[in-house]
């Protein structure tokens, strides 16, 4: 009897032993470095995620602000034989404009903003820029290397903006106000022309100087931009709202520039006058106003 239990025992198949024998699937690798090396369905950033890069407008926005904000620790006007030390623009000898350039040159680095918004803080800059090239080309040789790099950095960081204008894609639906913004629009016209810009505090009885004298010269952007938004803002008046949209926006977005480039300019004057350049006018404070009023007036709808 013992052998035959023994003979079943033994023809029985051993499925316990094949189950143990059989190969195993390999374990995949949970280190970091396999984790790297992922496969090319995106997971080859790992944990990162995947690395957005900016576009090149907004790459150029962000490399003029960095020049222009660092154009103004660099000396913009040369007054002794070596220029040392350097009359930096952020101080008071450029009048406001060196500080109102750094900060445009703080705020398009470090914030992505709208490109009407973009635009219209380069070109208020490129302008008072220019501005003060043209009043002290008058004296040759004190312009220094500081202004002309603060110029380049302005128009890196315009061309940048429209760039970004044109790769958008999807732009926000811009609405007005049309009310506070032809009224801002009149006073920065009003200001530039009919108010005193300039108090000459040498010369005792002196007359005021507005903004279009020779020796102010912050009116005419000022004048240029304001007419150019009552201009428009009239037309979008008269243009209905749901026939030719595309036109409409168009329109609005050139009054939001507008708008900002008339803030900055304005509040160039202002940041002269608070670093005591010259008394307490009444113009570039309408005109910061005015400006203010249409860059508020125009929302995203």
């Amino acid at each position: 009897m013992n052998d035959d239990v023994f003979a079943t025992r033994f023809d029985e198949p051993a499925s316990e032993d094949i189950a143990v024998q059989e190969p195993e699937e390999p374990i995949a690798d949970s280190s970091p470095a396999a984790a790297d090396a992922g496969g090319d369905d995106g997971g080859g950033n790992g944990m990162l995620g995947p690395i957005e890069l900016p576009s090149t407008g907004r790459l150029l926005v962000g490399m003029g602000g960095a020049v222009m904000a660092l154009s103004t620790l660099l000396s913009w006007l040369e007054m002794g034989p070596d220029s040392f030390p350097n009359i930096a623009g952020v101080g008071m000898s450029t009048r406001g404009v060196g500080l109102a350039v750094f900060l445009v040159g703080l705020s398009l680095l470090m914030r992505s903003r709208s490109v009407g918004k973009s635009v219209g803080l380069s070109l208020g800059a490129l302008g008072v820029i220019v501005v003060f090239i043209v009043l002290f080309e008058r004296f040759d040789g004190w312009l220094a290397a500081g202004v002309w790099i603060g110029l380049a950095g302005s128009g890196v960081a315009l061309v940048g903006a429209l760039l970004q204008g044109l790769e958008t894609k999807e732009r926000p639906t811009l609405d007005i106000n049309p009310g506070p913004a032809a009224l801002g629009a009149v006073l920065a016209v009003v200001a530039a022309t009919w108010l005193d810009w300039l108090l000459n505090l040498r010369v005792m009885g002196a007359e005021p100087l507005n903004g279009l004298d020779h020796d102010v010269l912050y009116g005419f952007p000022v004048l240029i931009l304001g007419a150019i938004t009552l201009v428009l803002t009239v037309d979008l008046l008269s243009v209905p709202r749901l026939v030719m949209e595309g036109r409409r926006q168009a329109l609005l977005l050139i009054c939001q520039v507008a708008g900002v480039a008339i803030t900055v300019v304005a509040g160039t004057s202002v940041l002269g006058m608070v670093l005591g350049i010259s008394g307490y006018s009444s113009g570039p404070l309408v005109a910061l106003v005015g400006g203010f009023m249409i860059t508020r007036s125009i929302k995203e709808a």
